[in-house]
């Protein structure tokens, strides 16, 4: 399902632990890997118009430098390599490079943040997300909470372990049902299925209930919940009782065009979880 993945970095402190993360998708069939360094055309157009120096050269040797640590590394994992670095709008390179390399994932990351500050997922990611049609993993590799008044820092060493599909039985949510095979493939054994109800009817319950037995047909170990409340809330709240690695969900649900006047429960969930999210359209 996801033979060849898109990988944009800027090459910052978790770039190569993201990617080591990514490895294990060979097991589900994993071939190659893109990598892809954009230079900020509007970074540095501001640079400029700031009075800063701008050594280009220098930038495109910092690239290949730490481009050809990441083409060693995955070369050495039996993976194929194809490197990019390119100059542009950020957002409209991956996508364009998404299309004309015909990826089947792209994957982002997010920098460590302290949990008592707001989370943003950032414009590039936002931007991606808007505007191109491929799932998209967002991996928060690493976090750090505060617990009793001290920062604890927290690693996700293996982030297709326990997975939480959130479903409102949408179009969306069943295309992100289909991924759960591949993530059982990659090591995933646990799923934690949950609908957020507006009201309780019988319906929910017997949907959930041959849910629950499909998946576990795939092998794995299911455990469901019907719940009340915010969905995005509720989906952030029960990925962290549960201890998921991996949250999986559409990108839409069916009050699609409320989501877009009010922000989308995906979008929600990708700002505020502290939890990996793999978000199919």
């Amino acid at each position: 399902m996801f033979s060849k993945i898109l990988y944009p970095t800027k090459f910052d402190e978790l770039s190569f632990p993201i990617l080591k993360s990514l490895v294990c998708l060979k097991s589900a069939g994993l071939k190659e890997i893109v990598l892809l360094y954009v230079i900020d055309e509007d970074a540095i157009y501001l640079a400029k118009e700031s009075g800063l120096p701008v050594d280009m050269e220098q930038i495109k040797s910092f690239a290949n430098k730490k481009m050809q640590e990441f083409v060693n590394y995955l070369k050495s994992m039996g993976l194929e390599v194809r490197e990019k670095i390119s100059f542009g709008n950020v957002v409209n390179e991956i996508i364009k490079v998404a299309q004309i390399e015909k990826v089947s994932l792209i994957v982002t990351g997010r920098h460590k943040r302290h949990k008592i500050e707001e989370l943003f997922i950032g414009s590039t990611t936002d931007g991606v997300i808007k505007k191109s049609p491929l799932p998209l993993l967002v991996v928060k590799y690493h976090t750090i909470k505060m617990i009793e008044g001290k920062p604890i820092e927290q690693f996700c060493l293996n982030i297709f372990r326990k997975i939480l599909y959130a479903t409102d039985w949408s179009e969306h949510s069943e295309r992100a049902k289909g991924y759960l095979p591949f993530l059982y493939n990659v090591g995933a054994r646990e799923v934690v299925i949950l609908h957020v109800m507006e009201e309780k009817k019988k319906e929910n319950m017997e949907k959930l209930e041959f849910l629950k037995k499909e998946i576990e047909k795939i092998g794995f170990t299911v455990t469901s919940y019907l719940i009340h409340g915010k969905p995005y809330k509720e989906i952030i709240n029960m990925a962290s009782e549960e201890n998921a690695t991996l949250i999986l969900m559409g990108s839409h649900g069916k009050g699609f065009v409320k989501e877009i006047l009010l922000g989308s429960v995906s979008q929600r969930v990708l700002e505020y979880s502290d939890r990996s999210v793999l978000l199919v359209k």
